[in-house]
């Protein structure tokens, strides 16, 4: 199986404003179908998204108060990305790609307040043991299958020595353990080069903001009716 990864927020007990880290894991049951629908969803709505990510200005101060030039450079399309997206592109995201089942959205969530102290000592290592934690419970509970995966991961926040260490963690922990069958494999890529990379990035946003603001539990039930949100897994 083929599983692509992003997340939203911040492990951070210093963070008032940003008190939740979600990642969100998108299981794709068929890449070529997704690819074709991706680039519809471009196409159908390219104006709104160049307009979204054009910078916005105070218009009291004149200063920017958001920064535009993520999802397009030099006014061509680049890549999509949550945190440009306001509440009705998201709606419309969701709408668009739930209607067809081409992928499972699987979710973990941290709160940095429930967080115990060591977590905080080294975020990369939580980073993967939250990843690891929640692969064991969704194949364990039948959410996913216990079988060879493929995991791709947006490679901006992970430094180079780190990148072998996820694979190998994975299959330590959980293949030569015996609690799954599986065995892993994690690649890391610019999220630009991977659209569906990107789809995790917008979900990622889309639930973070969802337990920061509480705006967006009809595109949450709407999943759960549709049946690709298969799971939320939460660390503490």
């Amino acid at each position: 199986m083929n599983i692509y990864i992003d997340e939203s927020g911040s492990i951070n007990k210093y963070a008032t404003n940003d008190q939740y880290f979600v990642v969100s894991m998108i299981h794709v049951l068929d890449p070529v179908a997704l690819e074709r629908a991706y680039k519809r969803f471009i196409s159908s709505n390219y104006e709104m998204l160049l307009d979204l990510d054009s910078d916005k200005v105070d218009d009291m101060t004149g200063k920017i108060t958001k920064h535009g030039g993520r999802m397009f450079r030099d006014g061509k399309f680049r890549e999509l990305k949550g945190a440009q997206f306001d509440r009705d592109m998201k709606h419309i995201f969701v709408d668009y790609f739930s209607r067809k089942h081409h992928f499972d959205v699987y979710y973990i969530m941290m709160k940095n307040e429930n967080l115990p102290n060591r977590f905080f000592d080294n975020i990369s290592r939580t980073f993967n043991f939250s990843i690891k934690s929640a692969l064991l419970y969704f194949i364990q509970n039948g959410y996913l299958p216990d079988e060879d995966c493929f995991l791709q991961l947006d490679e901006r926040n992970e430094r180079v020595e780190n990148k072998s260490f996820l694979e190998n963690y994975l299959n330590t922990e959980l293949s030569l353990s015996g609690q799954v069958a599986g065995n892993f494999s994690v690649s890391y890529f610019d999220s630009a080069c991977n659209k569906f990379v990107q789809i995790a990035d917008v979900f990622s946003n889309l639930f973070y903001s969802h337990l920061q603001t509480g705006h967006y539990t009809d595109e949450l039930e709407l999943m759960k009716e549709l049946g690709i949100l298969k799971g939320v897994y939460e660390l503490t």
